[in-house]
C-alpha cells in the first residue's frame, strides 16, 4: 500500500506540474510548424546452419509528425508498423500499426516533461551508444527487460553538463498492451558525464502485481573522439513475470571502430542467463538462456542510410537446443 501510495503521489504531482505549466505565459511572436518523418529497417538474412533458410524482410517501419505548438509545447505522433513479437512463423508475416507515440511534451531551459504515449528512458543512452538498432535491438529491448514506450509521465531535468535526471511513472504493459490492472510502473535513472566523451547510467524501477519485480541497470561507455567507442552494460531483473525468485542476469559488450568518415567496423557480445530455484538441475529459464555474438562492417552512403553486412549468431546453454548462425545484409533508410 505504502510503495502504491508513492507512486500515485509521484504521478499527481507530475500531472499537476505539467497541467499548470499549460497556462504559463507563451512567446506571441512564435510561428507554430511541423514535418513528417519515417524509418525503415529492412534485410536479407540467409542462416549458415539447420535449414539454410533465407528471405527478405521489412523488419520495421515508423511514420510519424512532429508539430512544435509554441518555443516550450511539441506533439509528437508516431507509427510503429511491424510484425509482433511472437515467435511463430505465422505472426511473423503479419504485419499491425500500433501508435508508438502520442504524447504531448513540454521543454523549457533544463527540464522536460512527457505525457501520453511515450518514449522510455530505461534503455536509451544504450541504445543510442550501440547505434544499430537497425540490426539488433539492445539487449534490455531483445529479452524484454522493459519497453521502448509506454503509456505514462516523465520528467527529465538536467542539472548541469555532467548529471540528467529522469523520472517515470507509466503503466508497465508496454505501448502495444492495454492497462489492465492499477498497478503502475516507476522508474528512476541518472546519466553522467563525469568527463568528456565517457558516459556511466545507473537506473532501477518498481513494479507490484502478484509479486514485485524490479529491473536494475547500470552502463558504461566511453568513445575515443570520432575514431571509435566501446560500451559495456549489465542488468538485472527481480522475480521475472512476477514469479518469486526467478531472477535474470544479462550482460551485453559493444564496440565500434570508424575506418574512414563512411565505413565502420563493429561487433558485439550478449550474455543471458537466470538463476536456478531449489532442488532444480538447471536454471528456471535454460531455454532462453544463452549467448549472442554479432560482428560486422556498416557502410554510409548518404546522410540517412545505412547499410551494414553482419554475422549474428544465439548459442542457447540449453543442449536440446540448436545453435543458430546467420549472414545479415541490413538496411536503415530514413527521412
Amino acid at each position: 500500500m505504502r510503495g502504491n501510495r508513492l507512486r500515485i503521489l509521484t504521478f499527481t504531482a507530475i500531472f499537476l506540474f505539467f497541467s499548470n505549466l499549460i497556462y504559463s505565459q507563451e512567446n506571441e511572436t512564435f510561428s507554430p510548424s511541423g514535418y513528417f518523418y519515417g524509418k525503415v529497417f529492412s534485410n536479407f538474412h540467409y542462416q549458415l546452419n539447420g535449414h539454410n533458410k533465407s528471405a527478405f524482410e521489412v523488419q520495421r517501419a515508423y511514420l510519424g509528425y512532429t508539430y512544435h505548438l509554441s518555443e516550450n509545447y511539441t506533439i509528437n505522433i508516431k507509427l510503429d508498423i511491424g510484425s509482433p513479437d511472437q515467435e511463430s512463423p505465422y505472426d511473423i508475416l503479419k504485419r499491425y500499426a500500433y501508435f508508438k507515440n502520442a504524447a504531448l511534451i513540454y521543454h523549457k531551459n533544463k527540464l522536460t516533461l512527457n505525457f501520453g504515449l511515450i518514449d522510455l528512458h530505461q534503455f536509451k543512452v544504450q541504445e543510442k551508444f550501440w547505434g544499430h538498432r537497425y540490426i539488433y535491438k539492445s539487449f534490455q529491448d531483445k529479452h524484454k527487460l522493459g519497453s521502448s514506450a509506454d503509456l505514462g509521465a516523465s520528467a527529465i531535468y538536467n542539472f548541469n553538463d555532467f548529471i540528467t535526471v529522469d523520472l517515470t511513472v507509466m503503466n508497465g504493459e508496454g505501448y502495444n498492451q492495454l492497462q489492465i490492472d492499477n498497478s503502475y510502473k516507476s522508474g528512476l535513472g541518472i546519466t553522467i558525464i563525469p568527463i568528456t566523451d565517457l558516459t556511466v547510467r545507473l537506473y532501477a524501477d518498481y513494479i507490484e502485481h502478484e509479486e514485485i519485480q524490479s529491473t536494475w541497470s547500470s552502463f558504461i561507455g566511453y568513445k575515443i573522439k570520432d575514431l571509435a567507442k566501446i560500451g559495456a552494460e549489465y542488468n538485472y531483473q527481480i522475480n521475472s513475470g512476477f514469479r518469486k525468485n526467478r531472477n535474470q542476469n544479462g550482460f551485453s559488450g559493444y564496440a565500434s571502430v570508424n575506418i574512414s568518415k563512411k565505413i565502420e567496423l563493429f561487433g558485439r557480445y550478449d550474455k543471458l542467463w537466470s538463476n536456478t530455484l531449489r532442488g532444480e538441475p538447471y536454471n528456471w529459464n535454460i531455454t532462453r538462456d544463452g549467448s549472442a555474438v554479432i560482428g560486422g562492417i556498416q557502410y554510409n552512403p548518404i546522410k540517412n542510410i545505412k547499410i551494414a553486412v553482419n554475422y549474428q549468431d544465439w548459442y542457447p546453454y540449453a543442449k536440446n537446443l540448436d545453435n543458430e548462425s546467420y549472414i545479415y545484409l541490413n538496411l536503415e533508410y530514413k527521412f
